[in-house]
């Protein structure tokens, strides 16, 4: 059963507008929306309920990831003497981080430095599962994608691609 309640909404132009507030109660019945353009869809009451926390929840992890590239940049800058860039690659289950040694070889302090930063951000980010990956620049096409984004590089530093 579906109930139907105008509540007043405060809007600058028209203090006294009223917009109808449906109540749904059967989360298998369905409903026909129309949107601004005339296109029409027809969901559950189930369905359109989950569309709205997604798009909620899309619109806060956004927010925490463009946080996260902030803190991921001060770190890199903390540690421009041992990094040579940083990318950034979204997957479907993860977030991964590739940063980009100066040496030639793993390096090791480097390495402990990403261990926290990974401890840190999965703790705190909420962007879900972090990862960071210590990658050579000659490895770094087999393992950064063509979606990873740079995030951070040294001045001066030619940029692979």
């Amino acid at each position: 059963m579906t109930e139907q309640q105008a509540n007043a909404i405060s809007s600058p132009s028209d203090s006294s507008a009223k917009v109808p507030e449906i109540h749904a109660h059967e989360s298998f019945r369905r409903y026909k929306l129309i949107d601004l353009d005339n296109t029409q869809i027809e969901r559950t009451a189930q369905e359109l309920i989950e569309g709205s926390k997604l798009l909620s929840n899309r619109d806060l992890w956004i927010a925490n990831f463009r946080a996260t590239i902030e803190r991921v940049r001060e770190w890199c800058g903390r540690l421009r003497d041992k990094l040579q860039m940083a990318l950034v690659e979204i997957r479907s289950n993860k977030v991964l981080f590739y940063f980009v040694p100066r040496s030639d070889r793993y390096d090791l302090s480097l390495g402990s430095e990403m261990t926290a930063l990974e401890v840190e951000l999965a703790g705190s980010a909420g962007i879900g599962y972090v990862e960071t990956l210590q990658v050579s620049i000659q490895s770094l096409e087999r393992f950064a994608g063509p979606r990873s984004l740079l995030v951070w590089a040294r001045e001066g530093e030619i940029t692979p691609r």
